[in-house]
């Protein structure tokens, strides 16, 4: 886990070499963490949303010492520990936030914070900003100590269910061994091994079963989230106004639409990685039973048009939801400027779950088959040596 911890004292302002802009001032850094493309918005420690001009306000008349600090994991880690949201950041921040503040001589009752989540891919990470109601502390710069004190308040928060979880399968794990080995340590490790490989075929199954989480979905930049929302604003208005929504009840003017919109949206860049990895995954599991060009081809297209119908799906969904905002924001004569605000910032929010939920579809397809190609592949490695077994056992005879 990567912490960095920048004070402002007096105006003076240091910012990590990553921000987009320069904000200037703690006020501004602020505002780019809740604005910045892929930021999930301000939280604190209490349940509401923070409001950003007032807490802009206070930080600009502020005239003590101002800690920013970025909590950041790898993407692996993250997946791993379920911090690949920002339910998961909130929870771990407001409880360790006054503890680490604690570390740094800031009283609870005099301690402001807010934070944003940045759903970065391969860097998911939160901003912190952390203040005194009433400046207290003179001295912006931390100890050695109190930076290693600091880390560890927010280290046991992040990583205090996997701890528990490790701990309880150390205990399994050794009361299991206890009770089949009987004291021979050999008979013992090769047990530990077993376990493990069948933890791993377990994973697999599980993957192969549709079951993996995708990881963070790539960066939405507003020019992306804007052609989406105008295309879905499109494809709403070819959908039936009744019946379930779903490609194979669409008339054919929507059909043909959604598709090319679904391929057009796996052929860009940021989902071309994984789609890529998709076709691969079905070639190297077809070659496992024929190396039949036509028939590796023929596959290859039907799994590229199954996983064009599913990214479908998903636009559909979102072309619905797109529909209710109009009839329920449109549906007077004349709008004010404000609901006409309000309904452009309800398609956009329908625009950034689309391409998530995009994103998501083509890697549980990618996942899945790479799990079953793995599946496929030790299967007919075990059937090999079934075969030379055999085959060694008849020439014994």
């Amino acid at each position: 886990m990567g912490v960095e911890l920048d004070a402002d004292e007096k105006g003076v302002s240091e910012i990590s070499d990553e921000l987009a802009v320069d904000p200037g001032s703690a006020a501004g850094h602020v505002k780019y963490a809740h604005e910045r493309p892929g930021s999930h918005g301000l939280f604190s420690a209490a349940g509401d949303t923070p409001n950003l001009k007032q807490i802009q306000s206070e930080l600009e008349q502020h005239e003590g010492v101002v800690w920013r600090s970025i909590l950041s994991l790898s993407e692996e880690d993250a997946k791993r520990l379920d911090f690949d949201s920002r339910t998961k950041w909130e929870d771990a921040l407001r409880a360790a936030v006054p503890e680490a503040a604690a570390k740094m001589g800031i009283r609870e009752s005099n301690l402001r914070w807010v934070a944003a989540f940045h759903q970065e891919q391969g860097h998911p990470h939160v901003h912190l900003v952390i203040w005194e109601k009433e400046p207290e502390r003179r001295k912006g710069l931390l100890s050695k100590g109190e930076r290693i004190d600091v880390k560890k308040s927010f280290m046991k928060q992040i990583y205090a269910e996997e701890q528990t979880r490790l701990f309880q399968e150390k205990t399994a794990m050794r009361d299991l061994i206890r009770d089949l080995a009987k004291g021979d340590t050999e008979k013992a490790l090769t047990i530990m091994d077993d376990v493990r490989k069948e933890m791993k075929a377990v994973e697999l199954d599980l993957k192969a079963a549709g079951g993996g989480k995708p990881g963070i979905a790539p960066k939405a930049y507003p020019e992306d989230i804007k052609k989406i929302a105008v295309q879905m604003d499109e494809l709403s208005k070819l959908l039936p106004g009744k019946g379930r929504v779903a490609l194979k009840y669409m008339p054919e003017e929507a059909k043909s639409k959604v598709r090319q919109m679904a391929e057009h949206m796996m052929q860009q860049p940021a989902f071309k990685d994984s789609l890529n990895r998709y076709m691969t995954s079905v070639e190297e599991m077809t070659r496992l039973h024929t190396t039949n060009p036509e028939a590796i081809k023929k596959a290859q297209d039907k799994a590229y048009s199954d996983l064009r119908d599913r990214v479908a799906n998903v636009l559909l969904k979102g072309a619905a939801k797109v529909n209710k905002i109009n009839r329920e924001d449109f549906k007077k004569e004349l709008m004010d400027k404000k609901a006409v605000r309000e309904a452009s910032r309800q398609q956009a929010n329908v625009a950034k779950s689309v391409w998530k939920s995009v994103w998501s579809a083509m890697e549980q397809a990618r996942m899945k088959n790479e799990a079953q190609g793995e599946i496929q592949k030790r299967q007919e490695a075990r059937r090999q040596q079934r075969i030379r077994q055999q085959q060694q056992e008849h020439e014994k005879d």
